[in-house]
């Protein structure tokens, strides 16, 4: 689907970090990570050693005068909505306020939904404010907030207060609504394996369709939604909570605003977590193909977290049923409901996303299983969140189209497309089919290329097996950040934190300590 946020260390903290089950740069031991919490996967080639930049170079941890005002309590509220599994069994606390922004720069004005997530009451002297950001076709930042207010360490809970941030036209920042339910549908059931012009026809004219749509509806509002837009409203959200430099964390999309904002508001940033950052100078061909690379090492965690289970429902070679159960989808569609046929298209959506989150692998093995049954509801329960109108589907599709200017032809998509299915013949020519999606969005005038940060060093957080933001593109874009220190985590998943010890270790460490590990941190599955 589409869619569509970074010196010297003492060595009693490098000794540290390895007996927390973390390899730092060359080693004697072997390159093969000891499997923790996933499947055995080789290490990238081993980097040097280099020291991360002193902690004096971060913002300090200091908590804001007072207590942001303006929060409704909306606890009973989203404590029934995320549901008591997602909130751990911790006495998590919600509070949700809307914060004007937009008005300069050519935006229009909006309104942002942030929710206040802290672990029992707010502390008396004022909390440490971080501003977590969501992504637009997928976890809204209220809930990235609320899963790291269930799952991280409790230290770094004291005296901490986390502030979801919804993108614009997603969760409770007005969420935009502009592609009709069928061409969604037609969206989302399109043929994932074609590579021919004739074959990409329906998805081209799709696209069209809601192009056209979105263009209508919103009007002079259809270019807001990118990531510089998202950027400056966070800006006026930092200045809305009272802290002089904000601690942020971003996943995905929400790690690219992160970026865009250290670039245009050096001086408002605090401590920075980019958790799976897309590089935003890579073309849709790159993109799809690094994309397709990291949702099959996915599907072999996936597959082996399944077949560990005694309960697997997809057998003893779960990534054989998967592929076998497409093809069947592909000869003989399901009826669902209204009418709707569900496709192998349908069937690799949902796997795709649901690669992305192995809290859910259970759910999604059981939905492919039901498929090959001929019962497509699991299928469906899956989707319907994002296929929901104001779900996110059309927020991620504006966004990945106003933040890129490139817009190839239908001739140029079959022959990637072709390419990459020769590559990859399960995923190639589905992550190729991304660039068809643009073809009829009017081209952004502008589209800032990546540069340096000036303000404090970020960590980026990359994982190996991600299928949304693949690591090589979050190696680039460390990279392009200047000084930011980068970790490496050897699992699957779309983000990496808070998924194992090390991870914890290196982000919480950053985050409370003011500490960078040191470069070249690679954590073992």
């Amino acid at each position: 689907m589409p869619r569509s946020v970074r010196a010297a260390v003492v060595l009693v903290l490098g000794a540290a970090l390895l007996l927390a089950g973390c390899a730092v740069g060359p080693s004697l031991r072997p390159p093969i990570a000891t499997r923790v919490d996933g499947p055995v996967l080789p290490a990238p080639a081993p980097e040097t050693g280099v020291p991360g930049p002193a902690p004096s170079l971060l913002p300090p941890w200091v908590p804001v005068p007072t207590a942001p005002v303006g929060f409704a309590d909306c606890t009973g509220e989203l404590r029934a909505t995320y549901g008591d599994e997602l909130l751990g069994g911790r006495d998590v606390r919600f509070g949700c306020q809307s914060v004007p922004v937009g008005g300069r720069g050519g935006s229009s004005r909006a309104e942002v939904g942030v929710v206040q997530v802290t672990v029992g009451p707010l502390p008396p002297g004022g909390p440490v404010p971080v501003a977590v950001v969501g992504e637009a076709g997928g976890p809204t930042g209220g809930e990235r907030a609320a899963r790291l207010a269930a799952t991280v360490p409790e230290a770094l809970l004291v005296g901490t207060a986390f502030y979801g941030v919804d993108l614009r036209g997603t969760g409770n920042s007005e969420p935009v609504d502009c592609i009709t339910p069928t061409t969604r549908e037609a969206l989302v059931d399109a043929d994932p394996l074609a590579a021919d012009p004739v074959a990409l026809g329906p998805l081209r004219d799709a696209a069209a369709t809601a192009a056209r749509t979105c263009t209508q509806v919103l009007e002079t509002a259809l270019t807001d939604y990118r990531t510089e837009v998202d950027a400056d409203d966070l800006e006026e959200v930092r200045t809305a909570l009272g802290a002089e430099r904000l601690h942020v964390v971003g996943v995905g999309d929400g790690a690219g605003v992160l970026a865009a904002w250290s670039r245009r508001h050096p001086s408002s940033v605090g401590r920075t977590v980019l958790d799976g950052v897309a590089d935003p100078s890579a073309t849709f061909s790159q993109r799809a193909r690094e994309r397709a690379t990291a949702a099959r090492e996915a599907l072999t965690a996936f597959a082996a977290d399944c077949s560990a289970r005694p309960d697997c429902p997809l057998g003893p070679d779960p990534a054989g049923a998967l592929t076998g159960i497409l093809t069947n989808l592909r000869a003989a569609p399901l009826p669902g409901p209204l009418g709707r046929a569900i496709t192998d298209g349908t069937a690799t959506q949902v796997i795709v996303r649901g690669l992305g989150e192995p809290a859910r692998w259970r759910d999604l093995a059981a939905a492919v299983a039901s498929a090959g049954e001929g019962d497509p509801a699991g299928l469906l329960r899956l989707l319907a969140p994002s296929e929901a109108d104001g779900g996110g589907f059309d927020a991620g599709v504006l966004l990945a189209c106003n933040d890129s200017s490139e817009r190839p032809t239908l001739d140029q998509v079959a022959v990637d497309a072709g390419q990459a299915r020769a590559a990859d013949p399960l995923f190639g020519a589905y992550f190729a089919h991304e660039a068809l999606l643009c073809g009829s969005w009017p081209v952004p005038v502008e589209t800032p290329a990546p540069g340096a940060v000036v303000g404090p060093p970020p960590l980026v957080v990359g994982t190996r097996g991600d299928p949304v933001t693949p690591l090589a593109g979050s190696e680039r874009a460390a990279t392009q950040l200047g000084s930011a220190s980068l970790v490496t985590w050897l699992g699957a998943g779309h983000g990496a934190y808070p998924a194992t010890p090390c991870v914890r270790d290196a982000v919480g460490g950053y985050l409370r300590d003011g500490t960078l590990p040191p470069q070249g941190l690679v954590c073992p599955p």
